[in-house]
Formats: structure tokens, sequence, C-alpha cells
């Protein structure tokens, strides 16, 4: 499964992508929100065979939808009227500010593609547990080096 991240802005949105087990989530890029963003969303999914969509439903700190929330999810509803994906929605709060603390962000005004990866990484976590994708397998009689008493 490939998912594509959104994070919904008024002026600005960010993308991100998963790999192809949907197990890790990558900023992928900025886009202007403006009158061509369904169509070339509606390209970028086709282009890189998505099957599911998150997007970023903002809340406020209690948790209450903002009203950029209310567009965002009118967006993910017009999406799923086009393309033939799974659209998710998945309650954010705080991740352009986390976004802009990412190391060589600090201070950046460009970080909604990190912000979209910041979501769709969540949302992934919440389907796969945490930790899943850098889980190693550690077997009882292995010798090497490797295994936490060695450290």
């Amino acid at each position: 499964m490939k998912y594509l991240g959104i994070d919904y802005g008024s002026k600005k949105v960010g993308f991100a992508q998963s790999d192809d087990e949907g197990r890790l989530a990558f900023p992928l890029m900025i886009s202007p929100n403006d009158d061509a963003l369904l169509g070339d969303t509606v390209e970028l999914i086709r282009a890189m065979k998505i099957t599911d969509v998150v997007i970023g439903e903002s809340v406020d700190g209690h948790g209450k939808l903002n009203p950029i929330a209310k567009e965002a999810r009118k967006f993910g509803l017009s999406l799923e009227q086009v393309v033939d994906v799974r659209i998710a929605f998945e309650k954010e709060w705080y991740s352009t500010v986390e976004a802009r603390k990412q190391p060589g962000k600090e201070g950046s005004h460009e970080v909604d593609d990190q912000a979209a990866a910041i979501v769709l990484q969540r949302h992934l976590d919440k389907i796969n547990g945490p930790g899943v994708a850098s889980e190693e397998t550690y077997e009882e009689g292995d010798d090497s080096d490797s295994t936490p008493d060695s450290w």
C-alpha cells in the first residue's frame, strides 16, 4: 500500500509519501492552494500509484476542528469523487510547529511537506504500531556482536 499525506493550508499544501510498504513517511513537495490543486493532486495520485490518502484535520488546543479543517475535509471528499483511493482524516495539531523544529528547518517557513510527513507518519504508526519499520529480529542463540548484551 502506498500512502499520500496531505497537510492542507489556505495558501500552501504540503505533500508526503510513504514507502511502498506503507511504514515510513517522507516529505514530497509543497504546492500552492489554487484552482489547479485538485487536478494536480489527482495526477500525482495516479502517477505514484497511491492507494490511500491521509489528510490532516487541524484541531485547536481543545480538540475542536479549526476552520481550515472543514476545507481540508471538503477537498478530501472532492478527491474521493474523482479518483479511486481510500481517504482518511487524521486529527493533527501543531504539526507545522513540530516541522519547524526539525534539524535544518528551524525558523523556516517552507515546512508544509515536512508537516505532511509528520501527519502521515502518525497515521502509519497507528496502523502498523510505533517503531515497526525499525524493529530488528533477534533470535535466541545469536552470538553476533549486535546484541544489547555486547553494547
